[in-house]
């Protein structure tokens, strides 16, 4: 059997030279939301759910084995996990706490899902996930009965869910537009004792919704307002396939726009509208990608073609209106906008400070070692270009984030040299074949 390398031996194959270019077919591992929440739905519904091309990240395997600590069910064979149903919120109480590493995902929309058991269950988290707020969610949960005991500090990780909520139907307006938040939200609303109306802000990635609808559920959306009915009759299990993820597949868009003679096609990419705000600000600026859009129920996918850029493009706008479908492509967009003409503008980003570290000042700190002219906001950045960036005179530092590391590796790739990144490991969280995949696609015309 042979032993697989490291996140960190890989990086360390990893040959980067300034005549390099991507060419080949690239299939995006599978997208990590819709995993997540694709076993959150088979655990509830009655029967047997089938996942094809479940993302086997750090992340999505904190959810799987939460899920088992609470007595589900699975297996999984090679690509294909199956997934035996409670036939409601018909959990058993876990032996110890759910140890949910680095997944804010998962914690805070487990605050939703567990919102009414009825015995304690302590959530933990790592270093990381436990400096990130968590009261955003239990303040409009206990609004609806949730009882929490903070086991450490206010608003963080660890917390007990408190037995014996009966909960109450919710009329809320959110602060933010956050797809976790909402998710935790709609959880919760399934077992009210009246319907729920949920108002967003703005749009954010609707796939708990469109799940939801798929499990056999009854969720209304008009607008930006949505009424979730309590759940009176058991979800029924489905079979899914997972598409791949365009937070993941913006890495490789943005290394084959930047790095010239590239050409890559990208394979069976998520197109749920709330989720290609990139593929949106790339085709207002009229970057060369092809998409070609195969439809299916209830997720969209498609094929996306990407050439290098041959003209200059210009800076981008980037607010509250559009932040929702990139907030997780803010990193790649960052270094994106380096080589743009004119001051990109990201604004209204005040989450990105409670991400797996405080990606404003980091993004901020680790592309100003390249040489990138970035000024720091309280909400966002302004990002002035294009600047030719350089080798660092310091060590460059993923902070332990897995969008940050895949950045910096990219902002290599601009270089066209390689230096030592502090944390590299951390791609596992979303994309364990990260280095592996750009390996593959990497050519140098000079050999």
């Amino acid at each position: 059997m042979i032993e697989q390398k490291t996140i960190q031996q890989q990086f360390n194959d990893l040959v980067i030279t300034p005549t390099q270019s991507l060419q080949g077919t690239y299939q995006t591992p599978s997208d990590k939301s819709i995993s997540h929440r694709a076993l959150i739905f088979g655990a509830l519904a009655q029967g047997e759910t089938v996942i094809n091309r479940l993302l086997p990240s750090a992340d999505v395997l904190r959810t799987k084995t939460a899920l088992q600590q609470l007595g589900v069910a699975m297996t999984t064979q090679g690509e294909q996990t199956m997934i035996s149903g409670q036939g409601g919120f018909n959990f058993n109480e876990p032996a110890t706490a759910l140890k949910l590493g680095n997944s804010g995902t998962t914690a805070r929309i487990f605050l939703g899902l567990l919102a009414q058991q009825n015995f304690p269950i302590t959530l933990n988290g790592d270093a990381s996930l436990s400096q990130r707020p968590m009261d955003r969610v239990v303040a409009p949960l206990t609004a609806m009965g949730l009882q929490v005991q903070y086991l450490s500090s206010f608003d963080y990780l660890p917390l007990e869910i408190l037995p014996g909520a009966q909960l109450r139907g919710l009329n809320y307006r959110m602060p933010i537009a956050s797809a976790q938040l909402k998710s935790a939200l709609i959880l919760a609303a399934l077992q009210a004792e009246q319907p729920s109306i949920i108002v967003q802000p703005a749009a954010s990635r609707d796939h708990t919704e469109l799940m939801l609808q798929q499990f056999g559920g009854q969720i209304q959306q008009d607008g930006l307002t949505l009424t979730v009915q309590p759940l009176h009759e058991p979800l029924f299990g489905q079979t899914l396939t997972i598409p791949g993820d365009p937070s993941t597949a913006a890495f490789f868009i943005a290394a084959a726009l930047l790095r010239p003679n590239s050409r890559i096609l990208i394979k069976n990419q998520s197109l749920n509208p709330t989720r290609t705000g990139f593929l949106q600000l790339l085709q207002q600026l009229n970057a060369p990608l092809t998409i070609t859009k195969q439809t299916t129920t209830p997720e969209s996918s498609g094929d996306v073609l990407v050439t290098s850029l041959t003209t200059q493009l210009n800076s981008l706008v980037i607010d509250r209106d559009n932040l929702g479908s990139v907030i997780d492509e803010i990193p790649i967009i960052s270094l994106f906008a380096t080589q743009l003409a004119g001051p990109t503008i990201i604004r209204d980003a005040q989450e990105l400070r409670y991400k797996e570290t405080d990606r404003l000042h980091v993004i901020t700190v680790e592309l100003g070692k390249l040489g990138a002219q970035i000024v720091e906001q309280s909400d966002g950045l302004i990002i002035n270009g294009p600047t030719k960036l350089h080798r660092p005179e310091s060590t460059l530092d993923a902070h332990q984030d897995h969008r940050i590391a895949m950045m910096l590796v990219v902002a290599e790739l601009i270089i066209g040299e390689k230096a030592p990144i502090k944390g590299i490991e951390s791609v596992t969280i979303s994309n364990p074949t990260f280095i592996q995949d750009l390996i593959s696609l990497l050519k140098d015309k000079s050999v």
